[in-house]
């Protein structure tokens, strides 16, 4: 996990949720991802066409996404509740500034024990 500034926890065992995502001209496929706060996520982002790359400033996440090249995999603590909006960072052509999308990390249920 690269980027500058802030940088979300990650964590050591196995993920409570694995969530793939697909980047291609020109959308982020699913655009949408909702996580229970506590959750230890794991990101699997793959590209069906050209190089892409995917940029979540508010997690502190920015990886390239090569095509022809293994999935990017990230690995990351949802810690704190809130939209973190994600984008292309490569500009892959016309419709680049379209690739947009958004993590939402909804807070922990007081009636729910919280994900390990």
């Amino acid at each position: 996990m690269a980027g500058c500034g802030k940088r979300t926890p990650t964590y050591a065992g196995p993920p409570d949720t694995v969530r793939s995502i697909v980047m291609k001209k020109w959308a982020i496929v699913p655009n949408r991802l909702v996580i229970p706060q506590g959750a230890k996520v794991e990101l699997v982002v793959s590209t069906a066409d050209v190089e892409h790359g995917i940029d979540i400033p508010g997690l502190g996440i920015r990886e390239p996404v090569q095509n022809g090249q293994p999935p990017a995999v990230i690995r990351f603590l949802a810690q704190t509740p809130g939209v973190y909006p994600m984008r292309c960072s490569i500009a892959c052509g016309r419709g680049h500034d379209k690739m947009t999308g958004a993590i939402v990390i909804t807070p922990a249920s007081p009636t729910a024990p919280a994900a390990h």
